[in-house]
């Protein structure tokens, strides 16, 4: 397992998002498990919560086609956005559009 370029991002979104109560987790597909999602995290200093699905049960419930994959779900438990492939998940725009979400709720 490499370090994805998104990580760094993902982890940021984590920081700063999580005092707003906005959670943001990762679901790693590896199909190793945790053998090798706990080292790569621990390597690396990521703290964002890492689902492991070899089975791929979370991406079939979300609809995940493809890595990396984006989906926000509300408090209700629905899917309100989706997205495939790479952006930076901490970007202003982003953060700003949770954080809206988040106030609606």
């Amino acid at each position: 397992m490499e370090c994805v370029g998104e990580m760094p991002s993902v982890q940021r979104a984590h920081d700063t998002l999580r005092k707003s109560g906005i959670s943001v987790l990762t679901v790693s597909l590896d199909g190793t498990g945790e053998r090798a999602v706990k080292p790569f995290m621990a390597k690396h200093g990521y703290t964002v919560p890492a689902l492991v699905d070899p089975g791929m049960d979370v991406s079939r419930a979300f609809g995940v086609r493809g890595v990396p994959s984006t989906v926000v779900v509300d408090r209700q438990g629905m899917i309100v956005a989706r997205g495939f492939g790479p952006f930076d998940v901490d970007a202003a725009e982003f953060r700003k559009y949770l954080q809206r979400l988040a106030a609606k709720q």
